[in-house]
């Protein structure tokens, strides 16, 4: 999250806040795969050798941003419901309390 946090110029609060919108710009879903794969190289300790035209080329390669399922589909389906709190359970569970 830090990576992209560091792409986006923005804090964790709104990258939150992009998120959970659903509605991203062609940038924040380059940023969104390019993070990703450079924390994968760097757990792996390898040397990040690609670069913002190597995602965007990725990218294509899945369908692009038009493909209504596949790879880049199911990984910002994954992003979107790993990183935005689910605040409709919590306020459930605090209305049960009540």
């Amino acid at each position: 999250m830090k990576r992209f946090c560091e792409l986006e110029n923005k804090t964790l609060i709104e990258l939150i806040k992009v998120l959970s919108s659903g509605v991203y710009n062609l940038d924040t879903i380059v940023h969104i795969v390019q993070s990703a794969a450079e924390s994968g190289y760097k757990t792996l300790k390898k040397p990040v050798d690609f670069e913002e035209f190597d995602v965007c080329n990725w990218i294509d390669e899945v369908g692009g941003l038009t493909a209504k399922d596949g790879q880049l589909v199911d990984f910002m389906k994954y992003m979107q419901d790993s990183m935005v709190p689910d605040l409709k359970e919590s306020k459930q569970t605090d209305e049960k309390k009540n």
